[in-house]
Formats: structure tokens, sequence, C-alpha cells
């Protein structure tokens, strides 16, 4: 057990470094086979792919939980709402460049009420540039 959890972990450290949409859904899946109980990246994935799946049930740090929050906020349309956490999130723990990631993607197109550009202006070094859009045909469901 602590092999895969470690294997996980690495696939989703890659996802957390990936440089595009398509990167981080595969980084995701391996993750998710490694681990079919890591919630993280369960609900990443269903965020960037607008698919809807359960978490798996089992107890979640405040910082996970929090994440989860902020990527199904996002994935729900309330755009908003999904940055106002994230601020609280990042404020938190500094760096989480997925849950920056799908926000910023499935923010509604001329959501600039979210004041998203200036977050992303100030982030820390380890998150990467924005990714490209995210094409239809990358998208599931």
């Amino acid at each position: 057990m602590v092999t895969a959890n470690r294997r996980a972990a690495a696939f989703y450290r890659q996802a957390q470094r990936a440089t595009d949409a398509h990167q981080a859904m595969t980084a995701l899946r391996l993750t998710i086979d490694a681990d079919p109980a890591f919630a993280l990246a369960i609900a990443d994935l269903n965020a960037i792919a607008g698919t809807a799946g359960r978490l798996a049930n089992h107890q979640q740090l405040s910082w996970e939980r929090h994440h989860i929050e902020v990527v199904r906020s996002a994935a729900s349309g309330d755009g908003a709402r999904a940055a106002g956490l994230l601020r609280e999130h990042l404020a938190s723990v500094g760096c989480d460049p997925l849950a920056v990631h799908i926000v910023a993607q499935l923010r509604q197109p001329g959501g600039h009420d979210d004041d998203l550009e200036d977050l992303t202006c100030r982030l820390p070094g380890c998150h990467l540039a924005r990714w490209p859009p995210i094409p239809d045909a990358d998208r599931e469901g």
C-alpha cells in the first residue's frame, strides 16, 4: 500500500507541474489508477474533464477539503466563489498550481468580476504560466 501511495503521489506531482490540461489529465488518471481513493486527483480530473464523480470516502486534511471545494466551485460554474475560495486557500497553503489552473480554465468567458488576473499576477514561482484553453475535444462528457 505504501508503494501505491508513493506512486500516486508522484503522479499527482506530475499533474501539478503539467504545462497543459491534457498532461494534467493523463497524470491525474495515473494517480487514480495507482490509488483509487486519491480524492484530490478525482476532484481535479472531474473538474477538468467536466464529469461528475464521487470522491472516495476517507478522512481528508483541511487543506485537501478546501482544495476540493475550490475546484468543485469552479466546475459548477461559480467562478466568483471559486476565485474567493482560491484566495483563501492560497493564503493558507501558499502553492497549489492545479487549483489555480482549474479555476482559471473553468471561469466563465468574460467573468472578470472575480479579480482572478490580480491574483495570478502575484503567484509564487511554483505556479507555471497559464494553461492554454481546454479544447472541447479534450473534455469528456
